[in-house]
């Protein structure tokens, strides 16, 4: 099965010019939106865009035609498009590990998700208990006639919530806009990869990225990158030690 992504810019009526003009809440598309470009003028202008165009854009940084793969039918894996294959094809769009973070903040109280219970016809946006996000994950499924953007179980593989929203302040507390000089940010970022990365036991540089991304305000990709290559080789896991070769964050393979 296959769906077609295609994009179209289409500029807003208006400007975001004050708190005032921004949408109170966000949804995960948006919220992915700024959590990769921290700014509202991007978000705002994917608001009338269709679910599929804006999931290709807000995950993958896609802005043209692109082909997504689904697995079959009855296939027993899990209904979602070809994230490896939409990162490698996008052009710098956020990749799972923001989504992750997202529930992380949500799970410590930073940022309130609501969404639609799918247990009846109520279609009442209420707040996700946070009870429940340890067996919760995003999952996105074009072209789905109930979710598109779902949270479904981990533990059953049944959806359980729809169309999850979030507050936009909470969303810009939690991924602040970037005003601090790039070179300050990449300072910073060295400096906690040089409290974390020990010798002894170091971190992938995938799992590096993701505690930079936690650990230092308004970190970004291209000012870690510029970090971890001024980092003391020394402090690096080496080829052949970390198993399997992960994906970084912007598509390129960990070092």
């Amino acid at each position: 099965m296959w769906h077609i992504f295609r994009v179209e810019h289409v500029k807003p009526d208006a400007e975001v010019t004050s708190s005032a003009d921004r949408k109170k809440y966000w949804d995960l598309l948006e919220t992915l939106r700024w959590i990769d470009k921290r700014d509202e003028q991007m978000v705002a202008e994917i608001w009338d865009w269709s679910d599929d165009d804006r999931m290709a854009l807000a995950l993958f940084g896609m802005k043209d035609r692109r082909v997504l793969r689904l697995p079959p039918e009855g296939s027993g894996v899990n209904r979602r498009p070809d994230l490896v294959r939409a990162e490698a094809e996008g052009d710098g769009g956020p990749a799972p590990w923001a989504l992750e973070d997202v529930l992380r903040k949500v799970h410590s109280g930073r940022v309130r998700m609501t969404g639609i219970r799918c247990n009846g016809n109520s279609r009442r946006q209420i707040t996700v208990p946070l009870a429940e996000l340890n067996d919760l994950h995003f999952r996105f499924i074009p072209g789905h006639e109930v979710a598109p953007v779902g949270l479904w179980s981990r533990s059953r593989g049944i959806l359980l919530w729809r169309s999850p929203q979030f507050l936009s302040a909470d969303v810009i507390s939690a991924w602040p806009a970037r005003k601090l000089k790039p070179a300050s940010v990449s300072t910073a970022i060295l400096h906690r990869l040089q409290e974390i990365m020990k010798p002894e036991a170091p971190l992938t540089k995938a799992e590096a990225w993701g505690r930079c991304l936690a650990e230092v305000p308004k970190a970004y990709p291209a000012g870690f990158e510029k970090a971890w290559a001024k980092l003391d080789p020394s402090c690096k896991r080496g080829r052949g030690k970390h198993g399997r070769r992960r994906e970084f964050p912007d598509g390129k393979p960990s070092e």
